[in-house]
């Protein structure tokens, strides 16, 4: 475990992931811990002793912040490892730039769980109770892994583009995940025993990508397509009323000059803002995290009043934790979107509430997205596509034109090892991942 997790996240040794480990006792042997891992053997003598001999290093000590700052969240964070040059140096060079796809999956542990708020520290994840209900999701998250397993993610940006992207994330204060692009299997989290709220898709090294970058997701080599339903918490609200909702339910809060100077990033706020107040169980005194009104000139006050005054049809399920409600719905959507493809054999991959296919299967999904909501919801509401960043190609075939104006095509190497060395690292993860399909390790 600690090996794989540790040279997982590891794309170029001058710029390798963190991974995380628990050194709290008294999280192995609970429902959360994998039933195989003990202190005294994976913290006490694997971890120290790897430590000792040099194959890890610690990086960052890991913080249980018991008061939490005034949004209600927290700075708890485990312990950040990661692997050195000599545990690196015992694999090929070869494997060295594949490491993703050839360490093996992480086992499987509790696919339906249960995330309990703790009053003074990070939240606590329990299996679900089993019942028949659990026992179907389960059967029906192992269905959908089981296609997932047998397609390769990956991001077509350039390899130093990607490390990057990777350092920032290490960075980021809050501990967002690392880019692991060997995770992608799922899992489900509910908020409650009874499962009546959240129950969204998690997991995924996808969802953990920056919105920018989504539209450069690949399916093995080929690019994908990401649709959204629009305004959907809103829209099942309003339908719920009996009201139909605004065309854009995060545009028209405020004064048409102030809608034109906000632009784009104004509804943005908007949109975190009525989702933070959705999920809120009591009223919010100041901003969440990721809402600065004061960007706009006005306070958190202004902006929760504007929000309750343009909805009026509404107004009283917010602060009533009634987006954790909602979630529990378009949780059993996406599952029944997910399994309408996964029955064709073909792979998806959700992020709550949009999806992303190859593109060739746009319209199939859109066909899909509409009738599952018909079906769980019984409402209607508009689609968003998104389509492939194509710039980057783009700019290398302008690059192309200039370089051979008379189309003769450019000069390449005819040396087998140079042509190989050249390629792109996620051409080579993928070459990886056929090659590991082939042989029926994945």
């Amino acid at each position: 475990t600690l090996i794989r997790d540790s040279v997982a996240v590891v794309y170029q040794r001058k710029r390798k992931g963190e991974a995380s480990v628990h050194l709290n006792r008294n999280w192995y042997g609970g429902e959360a811990s994998p039933a195989d891992l003990t202190y005294s053997i994976h913290v006490e003598r694997a971890y120290q002793g790897m430590l000792e001999l040099g194959y890890l290093e610690q990086t960052q000590r890991g913080v249980h912040d018991r008061q939490g700052r005034k949004n209600g969240s927290n700075r708890s964070r485990l312990t950040r490892f990661r692997a050195t040059d000599h545990l690196i140096s015992k694999f090929t060079a070869r494997e060295q730039e594949v490491f993703p796809v050839i360490v093996p999956p992480e086992r499987g542990h509790a696919p339906i769980k249960v995330r309990i708020k703790s009053a003074d520290g990070p939240d606590e994840l329990f299996a679900a109770p089993v019942t028949a209900e659990v026992q179907q999701m389960a059967d029906n998250l192992s269905r959908i892994n089981r296609v997932l397993a047998t397609r390769w993610y990956d991001l077509h940006i350039p390899d130093a583009e990607l490390a990057d992207l990777q350092a920032r994330l290490a960075e980021d204060p809050d501990g967002a995940k690392p880019l692991a692009l060997d995770r992608r299997t799922l899992h489900r989290v509910f908020n409650d025993n009874d499962l009546a709220t959240g129950g969204r898709f998690y997991g995924g090294w996808w969802q953990n990508v920056p919105k920018a970058y989504r539209r450069h997701l690949t399916v093995n080599g080929k690019r994908m397509v990401e649709i959204d339903y629009s305004n959907l918490h809103p829209a099942l609200l309003y339908a719920q009323e009996g009201v139909v909702p605004p065309v854009d339910c995060y545009r028209g809060i405020f004064a048409a000059d102030v809608e034109a100077r906000g632009g784009n990033e104004l509804r943005s706020t908007v949109k975190a803002a009525f989702n933070a107040m959705l999920n809120a169980e009591k009223e919010l005194r100041q901003a969440p995290k990721g809402v600065e009104p004061g960007k706009f000139s006005m306070k958190w006050r202004e902006l929760s009043d504007a929000v309750l005054a343009a909805h009026k049809p509404i107004a009283h399920h917010f602060y009533t934790g009634a987006g954790k409600r909602l979630q529990r719905a378009d949780s059993d959507v996406a599952e029944r979107v997910m399994l309408d493809f996964i029955d064709r054999g073909i792979a998806i991959l959700p992020i709550h509430d949009s999806f992303l296919v190859h593109e060739g299967h746009s319209d199939l999904l859109e066909d899909s997205m509409r009738k599952a909501l018909r079906e769980v919801c019984g409402v209607e509401t508009k689609l968003k596509l998104v389509e492939p960043d194509l710039s980057r190609v783009l700019a290398e075939l302008k690059e192309q034109r200039m370089q051979d104006p008379e189309g003769f095509g450019l000069e390449v190497s005819q040396d087998i090892g140079e042509i190989l060395a050249s390629r792109a690292g996620h051409e080579k993860r993928l070459d990886a991942f056929y090659s590991s399909a082939s042989l029926g390790t994945f």
